[in-house]
């Protein structure tokens, strides 16, 4: 049961956080840092199963099709780690950050909720129950970008919404279509499966939209307009790296196979990523969006590393994906701290703020 629970304590935990915050900020702040804390502590209690090369499964049978199917090997375990511990140290640092904000239980139970979607997603095994954490994601992202309520703000995080919905969309698609080819959704009982183009296209599209990629990704740069909690926890921590993990996942866990020219494609969008948007992360005056641009130019070289399929170029994707939730989540924290101190976020032509 500890995979279940891993999923469920933060999943149902911040459903009950707007309750607490009624009666007690203080205790409804600890309990959405234990939420966090406890799924870390549930997957370290896995790690050494895991290192020892064996795989973990929870099986909870809905119908012949729809399975709460969990599933825990080395890329998933890794993935929870940095995810919960990332996301444990943001949670910690909005105590301080959000204490003067309106709307404090929305914003713990949509952080908290977010996580527990990441860490189904994560875990499953089922492509549709995959397809629905991915969607929780989704909305608690929606609802925290748009955390200030202004006119702009709203704009913005409903164009983070548009764009990845309709990225998602087109992903279930795929995994129909990967259903109808196969006639299963279970990842375990799909490896190795060929799949044809189309359904490539319709995979990348959810993976390179949720994950800021060439020619997806003006939305992130946008997303800055969220409290600096949420864009460490949305940039750095779990959002952008959900595509990451997914492509991960199909296309080198699970082994989908696909047509030889995948292998040139793929790279090359990669890289323009990379490139691009390093040179518009150039161009910005804005704090936070400088380091938007800088996450999608990174996203694009762990792209490249996974896309190149090879053990050394996975295993610097994986390791990049660790470095860069520290080192971006810091980033950001500090982009908060700035931007509390100095109420801008801006600096003109000779460097000083705005």
């Amino acid at each position: 049961m500890i995979l279940p629970a891993i999923v469920l304590i933060p999943t149902i935990g911040a459903l009950i956080l707007p309750l607490l915050g009624w009666f007690s900020i203080r205790i409804r702040n600890l309990c959405a840092l234990g939420f966090v804390i406890a799924s870390l502590v549930l997957t370290i209690a896995i790690l050494p199963t895991v290192f020892n090369g064996q795989t973990i499964t929870a099986y909870i049978p809905f119908g012949n099709v729809f399975n709460l199917n969990f599933y825990a090997d080395g890329l998933a375990v890794f993935m929870a780690m940095v995810s919960a511990s990332i996301s444990a140290i943001i949670v910690f640092y909005s105590f301080g950050y959000i204490s003067h904000y309106e709307n404090q239980n929305e914003y713990y139970l949509m952080v908290v909720l977010f996580f527990g979607g990441m860490m189904g997603l994560v875990f499953s095994n089922n492509l549709i129950f995959l397809y629905l954490f991915w969607e929780i994601t989704a909305i608690t992202s929606w609802r925290l970008i748009g955390f200030f309520r202004e006119k702009q703000h709203v704009i913005r995080a409903d164009k983070a919404f548009l764009v990845t919905m309709l990225g998602s969309v087109l992903m279930l698609i795929g995994f129909i279509s990967i259903y109808q080819q196969n006639g299963s959704f279970e990842l375990s009982l799909l490896k190795n499966s060929h799949i044809s183009n189309l359904v490539v296209i319709l995979l990348l599209a959810g993976i390179l939209s949720k994950s800021a990629t060439l020619p997806l990704h003006t939305w992130l740069p946008d997303a800055g307009v969220a409290p600096s909690p949420v864009t460490a926890l949305l940039h750095a921590a779990l959002l952008v790296k959900i595509g990451i993990y997914v492509f991960a996942r199909l296309f080198i866990a699970t082994g989908f196979a696909v047509d030889e020219y995948w292998h040139t494609v793929v790279p090359v969008i990669a890289g323009a990523s990379a490139l691009i948007s390093a040179g518009a992360a150039m161009r910005e005056t804005d704090l936070k969006r400088i380091i938007a641009y800088s996450t999608v130019s990174q996203i694009g070289f762990i792209f490249l590393g996974l896309s190149i399929g090879n053990e050394i170029g996975v295993v610097g994707a994986m390791l990049y994906v660790l470095m860069h939730g520290l080192a971006k989540g810091g980033l950001f924290l500090c982009a908060g701290v700035v931007e509390q101190n100095t109420k801008t976020k801006r600096h003109n032509a000779d460097g000083r703020a705005d």
